[in-house]
């Protein structure tokens, strides 16, 4: 016959007390938490803002609604609007420039009056 003695004690399974963390644990975890509810956060105005910047760039007429407090009478210019200046010029030849830069611009500036008081019309 197979007896049981009752003495004999069952094993128990162990017990854990937990998940154990040190202090640096705990701040590396709630700083990556924090990290992570700012991303979430900041995404859509960051967005909204590159967006806007990026599509500052191209010459469609969408582009050119501004969004409030953007500068008002800033217009892009396109480099057919300028004159070059080439190295090596002469002095008739920068006179010529300058002039067809006035018309271009509609300048009210006599032809005689300098550009500015201090520097002469040259190349710079």
């Amino acid at each position: 016959m197979a007896t049981e003695p009752a003495d004999e004690e069952v094993p128990k399974l162990p017990r854990g007390r937990g998940i154990t963390l040190s202090i640096p644990q705990l701040v590396r975890i709630f700083g990556l938490l924090a990290v992570l509810v700012f991303l979430l956060v900041m995404q859509r105005p960051c967005a909204n803002a590159v967006s806007t910047f990026v599509t500052g760039f191209d010459g469609s007429a969408a582009s050119k609604a501004k969004p409030a407090g953007s500068a008002a009478g800033s217009a892009p210019r396109r480099l057919d609007d300028y004159e070059h200046l080439r190295p090596g010029m002469t002095d008739e030849e920068v006179k010529a420039v300058i002039e067809r830069a006035r018309i271009k611009a509609g300048s009210a500036l006599a032809p005689d009056q300098p550009l500015a008081p201090d520097q002469p019309p040259a190349t710079r």
